[in-house]
């Protein structure tokens, strides 16, 4: 049994891919200088889309951004009925009921039309991400982060589909020339 750390190559490609999705986002700090600095959902995804192979990243990716872009379009449609509807009740609780009542219904919503879409394994990102945008944060900039919680999403997967298929050619061109090239030993024993 082998111990002790190992830095493979998925460990050095995610480590890449987080340092490409940290200067994407700073470069959308220089116009957008209010946002956080740190893009943490595009350093999530820049790690959990580090699959082993390019196709798998890009194919996974884009089920992610699929399932992101459903949550996103349902939660903001359901923060605007319970903006709406809060408004029309003054009794805390109640409001606290509509408000959970709507974010069932929209987490089922969520699933289902994830499902429809064929997002497969990822339709449980459609309802997180429904989730996220109706509790959090406060109403004037729900819109906002909803928003950037996409761009964060697309700037991770970008960023490991980019690492994952420039490491990736490399490996392939040197494992290309080692296969192209015999070997000292390979000549020797053939003399």
């Amino acid at each position: 049994m082998k111990s002790g750390l190992h830095i493979g190559m998925r460990k050095i490609k995610s480590l890449l891919a987080v340092i490409l999705s940290f200067l994407i986002w700073q470069s959308i700090r220089i116009v957008f200088t209010k946002i956080e600095i740190h893009p943490i959902f595009a350093y999530i995804y820049a790690i959990i889309e580090m699959r082993e192979n390019p196709e798998k990243t890009i194919n996974f990716g884009k089920l992610r951004i699929k399932a992101t872009l459903i949550g996103l379009v349902i939660g903001l449609i359901f923060v605007t009925i319970s903006i709406m509807l809060s408004s029309k009740v003054n009794n805390v609780w109640i409001q606290t009921m509509i408000e959970f009542v709507l974010i069932l219904l929209a987490v089922l919503i969520a699933l289902s039309v994830g499902e429809i879409a064929g997002c497969k394994n990822f339709c449980g990102i459609a309802a997180i991400i429904t989730v996220i945008c109706m509790v959090s944060h406060s109403d004037e900039d729900r819109y906002l982060y909803a928003v950037m919680r996409v761009l964060q999403t697309l700037i991770g997967v970008f960023s490991a589909a980019v690492v994952n298929t420039f490491i990736h050619k490399k490996h392939e061109e040197i494992d290309g020339d080692n296969l192209n090239n015999e070997s000292y030993t390979d000549k020797k024993e053939k003399i």
